[in-house]
């Protein structure tokens, strides 16, 4: 199972299927995706902005998922707010980690209403360890036995 959570990350949208993302770890509260600099540079020779986007999209989804599973709910891309501080031309790395009362306090409210939000902070370091831009990313977290309906 593990396996095939891992490959519908990459696999599932075609244009993060083309990006060459990779799940290096997929692990219960961690993972870490990586993106390669070629194909995302821009016009200046830096990492173009949408492939930080994808990056952190995608890993806040992937901690998710692996923290969570996904018998109870599915994560949705509400709303995100990126910080680019750096420019960068190398491979780019996203890591996350939860601790188990984080992602417990996180949930609960959630499973009570029976969907809501899920509010994620990350970061994207370069090849060399620098920070090079942050989020904040608002899931909206849809049940997977009622599907989605509008509040």
């Amino acid at each position: 199972m593990e396996e095939f959570l891992k490959a519908s990350l990459v696999e599932t949208i075609p244009w993060v299927k083309m990006s060459g993302l990779k799940v290096d770890v997929f692990e219960k509260n961690y993972v870490r995706l990586s993106v390669p600099a070629e194909n995302h540079l821009n016009h200046v020779g830096i990492v173009y902005a949408g492939t930080h986007f994808m990056l952190m999209e995608i890993a806040g989804a992937a901690l998710f998922v692996a923290t969570y599973g996904i018998e109870k709910f599915l994560p949705v891309n509400k709303g995100m707010s990126i910080r680019y501080l750096k420019p960068s031309s190398t491979d780019l790395t996203c890591e996350l980690r939860i601790s188990d009362e984080e992602a417990r306090a996180k949930i609960k409210p959630v499973e009570e209403a029976g969907r809501g939000d899920w509010v994620l902070d990350m970061e994207v370091t370069d090849a060399n360890g620098v920070k090079v831009s942050t989020s904040t990313c608002n899931y909206f977290l849809i049940s997977t036995q009622t599907g989605y309906t509008r509040s």
